[in-house]
């Protein structure tokens, strides 16, 4: 009876210290470079993932007419290594970027450096690069490429070659990226990086046709009308009953934005029309997504509020 005490009061004990092992808090603060207050409705992101590109925590928070810095705290897993990313978007799309942070396994808790973000042009469907340590990401836009890293953005055309595809800098030859199965050799200002490989990032985002149940707390109207499609180069297309429209998104780890969308003009009923609308305005509000393979669903979220629902076709 004593023993089976001792033994049910040892595992009580333990358990606290088992679950306190199994989180950490990853704290900091973002800072921009430019002297800017920020408008109202502009969006902080802070975005942890994993080295198979698995969303392992995020935050979201609306800030406007404040400066930098920008405070954050994660309770992160401490099992896994893991990669940091910190944005803000603007209405109307502006967009500031912190480089990729790699955080290793741990139990302590860790407050990082100020990490600068920088304003950040398109990159569409960004992975990532890992070059001998040193994270690079790259994203393909429909007639180019561009390469984010040590806070600048390379952009790059496509040249001939012999083997898998061949980038370069239109004006300096000397920066390159050769790509080939699963790796890259870049080459910038004629010094080649170590060997790059790509990190394993799920595509399942931009694979076949998302079909909308939900926007903004509203059911869709004919969800098998609706389309939602994304395209890895970064331009996305989608109808919700009537207009087609079109537009660019970036996606970088689990942050997710939306630039300007362009619509046809086709006369609609009253009905899919404010249904369009509905949708267009929160697109603009988006900020990341949730994604289950398994069940075929997507969510798009606002500060970690779905905004849209949908379904794989």
């Amino acid at each position: 009876m004593i023993r089976s005490l001792l033994f049910v009061l040892a595992l009580i004990m333990a358990a606290p210290i088992a679950a306190a092992q199994t989180t950490r808090q990853i704290s900091g603060e973002v800072v921009l470079l430019e002297r800017i207050a920020l408008p109202f409705g502009t969006s902080f992101m802070v975005d942890l993932v994993d080295a198979d590109d698995t969303k392992a925590a995020e935050s979201r928070a609306e800030i406007g007419d404040t400066q930098s810095p920008f405070a954050f705290a994660l309770d992160a897993p401490t099992d896994r290594a893991l990669i940091l990313r910190a944005g803000l978007r603007a209405p109307g799309g502006q967009f500031w970027l912190t480089e990729p942070y790699a955080l290793n396994p741990g139990t302590d808790d860790i407050t990082l450096p100020p990490l600068r973000a920088i304003a950040t042009p398109p990159m569409g469907f960004a992975s990532l690069l890992d070059c001998g340590g040193q994270y690079v990401e790259i994203g393909f836009l429909p007639e180019e490429l561009r390469l984010r890293f040590n806070e600048q953005v390379l952009t790059l055309v496509p040249r001939p070659a012999a083997s898998g595809a061949y980038y370069e800098q239109a004006d300096n030859p000397a920066t390159s990226a050769h790509l080939k199965a699963g790796s890259a050799i870049l080459t910038i200002d004629g010094a080649q990086l170590a060997d790059c490989r790509f990190i394993a990032a799920s595509e399942e985002l931009a694979r076949g046709v998302w079909n909308l149940t939900q926007i903004d707390g509203n059911a869709a109207l004919f969800p098998s009308r609706t389309e939602l499609v994304f395209f890895s180069d970064g331009r996305m297309s989608a109808t919700v009953g009537c207009n087609r429209l079109i537009g660019g998104f970036q996606r970088h780890g689990g942050i997710l934005t939306f630039g300007r969308i362009a619509s046809t003009m086709m006369a609609c009923t009253d009905a899919t029309m404010a249904q369009e609308q509905r949708f267009a305005r929160a697109l603009e509000r988006v900020d990341g997504y949730r994604l289950s393979p398994e069940t075929g669903r997507l969510s798009l979220t606002a500060q970690g509020a779905v905004v849209i629902d949908a379904r794989r076709q």
